[in-house]
């Protein structure tokens, strides 16, 4: 069985950035106050690396590397395509022992997509799994379509584009 639910579908759209010079500081604020993980460094709009709240631990507050997020950040962080799904992002943080991937399309980056957004869905998915095998819809080859419902958050297996905003069934019937 496979689900098609794409890094495009939940990945954080708005990310967080500061530039390759500013301060370690400055980034650890911006993280606190937006209650996140990691931020993108770059330097003219290029994508150059992520800082992360261990690499702020780790190689600034116990191996006092220097001042700036240039200094700590990792560089050529770990992509992927919106057009992914949500399996093959968790193989790829696997892979790379890591917790966030940046998103891109083409060279544009659109989102970050981490491993709480993967885990976020996953209830979600086995709910609707287990009504639909419940009910003999689901066979062992079968392909399901889940998507997020962009009126109500919910994930459902019954999403439709009505008028550009793609829907679940309760939300199109107050359409």
């Amino acid at each position: 069985m496979k689900l098609n639910i794409l890094v495009g579908d939940v990945m954080t759209k708005s990310v967080k950035k500061v530039d390759l010079h500013d301060s370690i500081e400055k980034a650890a604020k911006i993280m606190h106050d937006d209650q996140i993980g990691s931020i993108v460094v770059t330097s003219d709009t290029q994508v150059k690396g992520i800082i992360t709240a261990t690499d702020i631990v780790y190689k600034h507050i116990v191996n006092h590397a220097g001042p700036a997020v240039v200094d700590i950040m990792s560089e050529n962080p770990v992509k992927i395509a919106p057009s992914a799904t949500i399996e093959e992002a968790a193989r790829l943080m696997t892979k790379n022992s890591i917790e966030k991937l940046l998103v891109f399309d083409r060279d544009q980056l659109v989102g970050v997509i981490t491993n709480n957004d993967i885990l976020k869905v996953e209830p979600a998915l086995v709910e609707i799994l287990l009504e639909k095998t419940k009910m003999g819809f689901v066979t062992r080859d079968a392909e399901i379509a889940i998507g997020e419902c962009e009126s109500c958050g919910n994930f459902t297996d019954d999403i439709e584009d009505v008028a550009g905003a793609y829907l679940c069934k309760d939300c199109r019937m107050e359409e």
